[in-house]
């Protein structure tokens, strides 16, 4: 077995795990996507906390791979996996991964979007709602900083302080 084929298995073994970590991150970048439209707090909680580490994941299994480039003389980074592919047409399995692995990030580049989006919309409806609870409300206007009673800048005419 040569250099070149060991490590083709190699990053064949490493493309297999980042995709798979990769649909574990698009499923879960669906499953936010539900709960950010109803509103499910729990759920966002849970799925920002496996979305993490599912990154983590994801980026050491980058590293992997393009240790294994390197040593094969190429660039870390995705453009040495083409010219990789380039030099050694005859790695179909490898090929065919990392095709999947690309496909599957950009559905999971194209939900985290989206999601940004739904948090935003969210966002703003929140701030709006806000507005008008804190302008609408004349109490507001009744205590000070302190939360002691205040007429701050109401002009009151004809009474008497005590």
């Amino acid at each position: 077995m040569t250099q070149a084929s060991a490590q083709d298995i190699a990053i064949q073994q490493c493309l297999t795990e980042e995709t798979e970590a990769m649909n574990a991150l698009a499923a879960l970048l669906k499953k936010e996507q539900l709960a950010l439209s109803n509103g499910d707090i729990d759920t966002l909680n849970q799925t920002t906390a496996s979305k993490s580490d599912l990154l983590r994941q994801i980026v050491d299994l980058e590293k992997i791979r393009g240790t294994h480039l390197g040593s094969l003389g190429f660039d870390t980074k995705p453009d040495g996996m083409q010219d990789y592919l380039s030099k050694y047409p005859e790695t179909l399995t490898t090929a065919q991964l990392w095709k999947d692995l690309l496909t599957v990030s950009e559905q999971a580049k194209e939900d985290n979007r989206t999601n940004g989006l739904l948090i935003n919309r969210r966002l703003s409806q929140n701030q709006i709602a806000l507005s008008v609870l804190g302008h609408g409300n004349s109490a507001g206007a009744l205590y000070g900083p302190s939360g002691q009673a205040s007429l701050g800048s109401a002009n009151v005419k004809g009474s008497v302080p005590r």
